[in-house]
């Protein structure tokens, strides 16, 4: 047998092998027979959306039986518009399409009709049948799904409402699994990422923390978290209001096992949100504080059930996004100012010697405040007793030790230099801040290792040592009406996404916090009116809030002790 030269298999001629590459090149495509192709497919895509239309809403009222045949007749009509719908997306935005043709998709609502007719009504149709068609519902789920990522990769233009789509396509598949509990949970993580990248993008739009408050269930603190959120975001979302009614209803599904306290917090917002007796408020509030005081340290260790406990109270503080209610309404009244005009506005209130509100009673007067204000009438007994809440459970995480606390405080500190931005809003309020507990917080805080310069100066505390910058109540206070004038532009750019970011922090990420802490106490203190800060790094009282001291500890008619271990105060 001849041997076989091991040098000749592999010589290729590099002239013939680019020839070959060469070869191997298409035509471009061009506009014309882009244009031809979105004119080819439109027509049927139109004719076969009106089919599906007229199909879907016939049978949604009717609710006949439909043999097999009809239901196949009927998932392959809606096959076919889907795959019209991609045809479709793909033509008009094609990588060398014009901006013209760019622009028919959005022009006429083709993301929107895609959805709503292509894939939302056929879905209802299969929900809401008797003899419910489930292979037929898994399998159209399975292709719209597909489709969906499909469009996601090649039609980046609308990724915010591919992603939107994707989370309540998961939503639905989630809730096919009602026997089975793993797969349910599997598929509300689906969901729940999805929708997590679309809040990523667009953290102001309150509906998608509404959808993200369904997928917490059962868990009722995370739930009262987003649907308040939902709430008082940028763009809020009012529908979420009949979900806390709900939630707060004692008649609605049994929750998962827990802590006493969140029961009792809870039972708190949900007399505060029905306007219940001011009577029954405070024995729930008093029996909440009594239980947090006593039993603080035996909830999550990450601090984040602390941070949805102050988020819930300042919604309650913004009356939960009531139609024209004053403490919202304060805050969206200059949206689009910069924190730099805010702060030189409210240096001119704090520096002035006008009349100001000096006892608790002096809360619901009116008599400081400009005419030209939302805040120019008396407050509502929201704002008042979710005021008294928020500020005496901000007393109870300030008397505790660890960096647990540090998010809640953190959060806490985040409002109240936002609110002092807003000093019509801060008048109202000023009394019944712990202040004095806040300053003997950041005294302590100041103890640890702490680079001055950066709490000390104007600019937000950024860390370049690879630090990730955002903290995780960051991505909790976001898009709240309250929380934009906090953050620099552009702060969450390239932040990590949920499945991104890290589940135990790095001990950087807990010094990063104290500073943040710090920096915001330094910007509160600009205004010497509660707080002065010297040159010896310390925080230090003003007359003011000495004076304000006794007005802290008996606002609202709260205790300020905890029940014994073998007692709860029961309402």
């Amino acid at each position: 047998m001849a041997k076989r030269n091991p040098v000749l298999l592999p010589q290729i001629n590099r002239e013939g092998y680019e020839e070959m590459l060469r070869q191997l090149e298409t035509n471009p495509v061009t506009e014309d027979q882009l244009i031809s192709e979105v004119r080819k497919t439109y027509p049927g895509l139109a004719m076969m959306e009106k089919k599906c239309i007229d199909i879907d809403k016939q049978q949604s009222e009717s609710k006949a039986d439909l043999s097999q045949s009809q239901w196949q007749a009927l998932t392959s009509m809606h096959r076919t518009l889907l795959y019209q719908y991609h045809d479709f997306f793909l033509a008009s935005h094609h990588p060398t399409a014009s901006p013209v043709l760019r622009q028919l998709a959005e022009k006429y609502a083709m993301p929107t009709r895609m959805w709503r007719f292509g894939i939302y009504s056929f879905l209802e149709v299969l929900r809401q049948t008797l003899d419910n068609p489930l292979d037929y519902m898994l399998d159209f789920i399975n292709l719209a799904y597909s489709m969906l990522t499909l469009l996601l990769e090649n039609v980046p233009a609308f990724r915010e409402r591919w992603l939107w789509c994707l989370g309540d396509l998961a939503r639905y598949r989630m809730g096919i699994e009602e026997s089975d509990n793993r797969d349910r949970e599997v598929w509300a993580g689906i969901s729940r990422y999805w929708y997590n990248l679309y809040a990523d993008k667009c953290p102001d739009v309150g509906q998608i923390q509404h959808h993200l408050g369904i997928l917490a269930k059962p868990d009722n603190l995370q739930q009262l978290f987003y649907y308040t959120k939902a709430l008082i975001s940028v763009q809020p979302f009012q529908h979420a209001r009949d979900d806390i009614a709900r939630l707060f209803n004692p008649c609605s599904d049994k929750p998962i096992t827990q802590h006493p306290i969140i029961t009792a917090f809870i039972a708190t917002h949900g007399a505060l949100f029905s306007q219940d007796s001011a009577e029954q408020f405070v024995v729930l509030a008093n029996n909440f504080l009594s239980l947090l005081r006593r039993d603080v340290g035996q909830l999550d260790r990450t601090g984040q059930q602390e941070v949805f406990m102050m988020s819930s109270n300042f919604a309650s503080v913004l009356q939960y996004g009531e139609a024209n209610g004053i403490m919202a309404l304060e805050f969206a009244a200059k949206q689009g100012e910069t924190t730099a005009e805010a702060h030189k506005f409210a240096l001119k209130w704090t520096s002035s010697s006008g009349s100001l509100p000096r006892s608790e009673s002096d809360i619901h007067s009116k008599s400081t405040i400009s005419s030209t204000s939302p805040i120019a009438r008396p407050m509502s007994s929201i704002i008042s007793q979710g005021s008294y809440l928020s500020f005496h459970t901000l007393s109870v995480f300030l008397d505790q030790k660890g960096d647990e606390i540090y998010p809640s405080v953190h959060t806490s500190l985040a409002f109240l230099w936002c609110l002092c931005l807003r000093p019509t809003a801060m008048q109202q309020l000023e009394t019944i801040i712990p202040w004095l507990p806040i300053i003997e917080f950041l005294n302590t805080l100041c103890q640890l290792e702490t680079d001055f310069s950066k709490i000390e100066d104007e600019a937000f505390p950024y860390f370049e040592d690879g630090t990730i910058q955002q903290l995780s109540e960051d991505f909790l206070i976001r898009g709240q009406l309250w929380s934009q004038l906090y953050y620099p532009e552009n702060f969450f750019e390239d932040a990590p996404s949920e499945d991104n970011r890290p589940v135990t922090e790095e001990p950087t990420t807990i010094i990063s916090r104290r500073h943040r802490c710090l920096w915001l106490g330094v910007r509160i203190a600009t205004f010497n009116r509660w707080i002065t800060y010297d040159i010896d790094h310390k925080f230090i009282p003003t007359q003011l809030a000495h004076k304000y001291a006794p007005i802290v500890e008996t606002c609202g008619h709260f205790n300020n002790r905890a029940v014994p271990a073998d007692q709860t105060i029961r309402a």
